[in-house]
C-alpha cells in the first residue's frame, strides 16, 4: 500500500500556500508542472516511547503526502478548482478543504469579503458539481449503450443525491454498490476536513459556530489553524519552536494537531515492528488483517504467513520486554484472519 496522499483545496487567497509551507517547514518539497508535495511524518508518542526503551540505531514514523496547487492551475479566480485540478484530486485519498476567516486589507479576497460559510458553501458546490458532471456523462454514455444493471442503478441513485445539493459522503451504499463505483473515485465521497484559517488574534478563541454546523451538515469537522504562525513555527529550530510556543501559551505546534486529525479522518491505525536495526511504524486502514498487514512490511511476509506474535503496546509499556510478555500472557499468537488494532507491536512468523 502506498503513501496516503491529501490533496489542499480552497479559493485563492484561503492561504493554502501557506498551510502547505507550514507542513513541509519550507523544506521538503517536490513540485512538478505547478504541483507540490511534500511528505509528513506522522507523530507518535508511543513510537518515541519505543525509541526510548529499545534504543534502535533508526526510528521509521508512517507518514502522508500533501499536496498543493500552484494558483496557475485554477481556470478563474473566484473558483477553487479547475478540470486538472479535479483530475488530479480524484487520485488522492483525502481532501484538505481551507477556508479563510482571516481578515488582512493587503491580501484582498477573491469574492470581495470574508465569509467562511459562504466560502465553505461555494468549495463544496464546485465539489458535488465535478461528481455530478462525471455521472451525467456516464449515464449519457449508458444510454446510449442500452446498458443496465447494478451500475446504471447506483448511479441515478447518486444523481438524485447530488441533486439534493447533498454530497455523496452522507449516501449509504452496500458493499457491492460501493465496489460498483470504486473507479469512479467522486471527490465528496472522499473523507474531508475543513481547515478554518484564522487570524492570530483568534489562536485558543472558540468561534464559528455557522461553519460548524454547515460542514457538519455536509459530513465533515472544522479544525481552526493560524497558517501564518504555524508556517513560522515550522521554519524555526526545535528550542526556538518551544519558547515560541510557551509564549502564545500553547503545548504543541497545531501542525502536530493537524496531521494526527487528518490521520484520523482517513481511518488509519499504526502498528508497529522492532527489530535490531530499527522501530518503524506502519500506517494501515482500521479493520485490516494480518495477512494484509504483513504484505504492507514485505510481500514476502504476506506469501508465506504462518502467524504473527502481537503485543498491545500498552502492554509492552508496562512490561518492557518480550519475554516478560510472554510468561505473563500478553503475548498472543494470531492466525491471518486477525485485525490489527491500534497499537499492536507485530512480528510476523513466515516461510516462503
Amino acid at each position: 500500500m502506498s503513501t496516503m496522499k491529501v490533496a489542499l483545496i480552497g479559493l485563492p487567497q484561503s492561504g493554502k500556500s501557506t498551510v502547505f509551507r507550514s507542513l513541509s517547514g519550507g523544506v521538503h518539497e517536490t513540485s512538478i508542472q505547478g504541483i507540490h508535495l511534500t511528505n509528513v511524518k506522522v507523530p507518535d508518542d508511543r513510537l518515541d516511547r519505543l525509541a526510548e526503551l529499545l534504543k534502535p540505531p533508526k526510528i521509521v514514523h508512517a507518514d502522508i503526502d500533501f499536496m498543493d496547487f500552484d494558483p496557475g492551475r485554477i481556470d478563474h479566480k473566484g473558483a477553487a478548482l479547475s478540470q486538472q485540478v479535479v483530475n488530479e484530486i480524484r487520485a488522492v485519498d483525502a481532501l484538505l478543504i481551507v477556508v479563510r476567516a482571516f481578515e488582512d486589507p493587503s491580501v484582498v479576497h477573491p469574492l470581495d469579503s470574508v465569509n467562511p460559510t459562504r466560502d465553505a458553501a461555494h468549495v463544496e458546490t464546485e465539489l458535488m458539481l465535478a461528481d455530478l458532471i462525471q455521472v451525467e456523462k456516464r449515464l449519457e454514455r449508458m444510454q446510449k449503450e442500452h446498458s443496465e444493471g447494478l451500475e446504471k442503478n447506483v448511479l441515478q441513485r447518486i444523481k438524485a443525491f447530488l441533486d439534493q445539493n447533498k454530497p455523496l459522503r452522507l449516501l449509504q451504499l452496500s458493499e457491492a454498490e460501493q465496489a460498483t463505483i470504486a473507479g469512479f473515485n467522486f471527490l465528496t465521497k472522499k473523507p474531508a476536513l475543513m481547515l478554518l484559517n484564522i487570524s492570530e488574534s483568534a489562536i485558543g478563541k472558540e468561534g464559528y459556530p455557522e461553519v460548524a454546523h454547515f460542514a457538519a451538515g455536509k459530513g465533515y469537522s472544522v479544525m481552526q489553524y493560524c497558517a501564518r504562525i504555524e508556517a513560522e513555527i515550522s521554519e524555526l529550530a526545535p528550542e526556538e519552536q518551544s519558547l515560541f510556543l510557551e509564549e502564545l501559551g500553547l503545548k504543541k505546534a497545531g501542525t502536530e494537531r493537524l496531521i494526527r486529525e487528518v490521520y484520523r479522518h482517513l481511518q488509519l491505525i499504526s502498528f508497529f515492528t522492532t527489530g535490531d536495526t530499527e522501530i518503524r511504524a506502519w500506517s494501515i486502514p482500521a479493520g485490516t488483517s494480518a495477512l494484509q498487514a504483513a504484505g504492507k512490511v514485505h510481500s514476502d511476509m504476506e506469501r508465506g504467513f504462518i502467524r504473527a506474535e502481537v503485543i498491545p503496546f500498552e502492554a509492552f509499556n508496562k512490561i518492557r520486554s518480550t519475554h516478560l510478555a510472554k510468561e505473563s500472557g500478553d503475548l498472543r499468537l494470531e492466525g491471518k484472519e486477525y485485525r490489527v488494532a491500534d497499537g499492536d507491536i507485530v512480528k510476523f512468523r513466515f516461510h516462503v
